[in-house]
């Protein structure tokens, strides 16, 4: 398993977002707009994540540097993250109808802006962090039109982002906790290191 998900869990993402690609050039006229919402993330994931670890790739490496997390079993951090993808965008896809499943997949799109401003606000000597262009042009916008769509046709309940929050954010922690135990590292010390990272004034 940590040979196959290390050589091959991009492209296993990649390939899901050319399926979602062409259910959506297909089925335009048959799919509604909510289940549209979720596999059009899928598509914009997978760009996402081209740009991240291909083109021009480098986001596993920053993030390392950054926290000082060294990734003993890079297979099992793919593994989760590939799990993750499934989760947040696949499921949303199949449980559109509930509404806050989908606000949950938008939701990433608002997460990995800040994430890369807060890669911005670390590394104060490069702006730039691989995956910044596809959020900023890509998944934001699909977050944006799709939180317009879903509030514009009064389909948001108050309660349904906290749903959505929990949804997304409560397995995302646990995968990000099983990925830096199983490198060896206690949790706490990760967020500490990260912590520090952040609030550095190191330039």
């Amino acid at each position: 398993m940590e040979t196959f998900m290390r050589k091959y869990s991009f492209w296993l993402t990649s390939l899901l977002g050319v399926v979602a690609l062409c259910v959506l050039v297909v089925g335009w006229n048959q799919i509604d707009m909510l289940h549209k919402l979720p596999i059009m993330y899928i598509v914009a994931l997978a760009l996402h994540e081209t740009e991240e670890l291909k083109l021009p790739g480098g986001f596993i490496e920053m993030v390392t540097d950054m926290t000082g997390l060294q990734l003993k079993n890079l297979g099992m951090a793919k593994f989760g993250l590939l799990m993750f993808t499934l989760y947040a965008t696949v499921l949303p896809a199949f449980l559109a109808g509930w509404v806050w499943p989908v606000m949950s997949t938008l939701f990433i799109g608002i997460i990995e802006i800040i994430m890369h401003l807060v890669a911005a606000r670390i590394n104060k000597k490069r702006f730039y962090s691989p995956g910044l262009i596809t959020a900023v042009l890509v998944q934001f916008p699909v977050a944006v039109y799709g939180y317009y769509y879903l509030y514009s046709n009064d389909l948001v309940k108050g309660i349904y982002w906290l749903w959505a929050i929990l949804l997304l954010i409560v397995p995302l922690l646990l995968i990000q906790r099983a990925i830096v135990v199983s490198s060896g590292l206690s949790y706490r010390e990760f967020v500490n290191d990260a912590r520090k990272a952040l609030f550095s004034r190191k330039k």
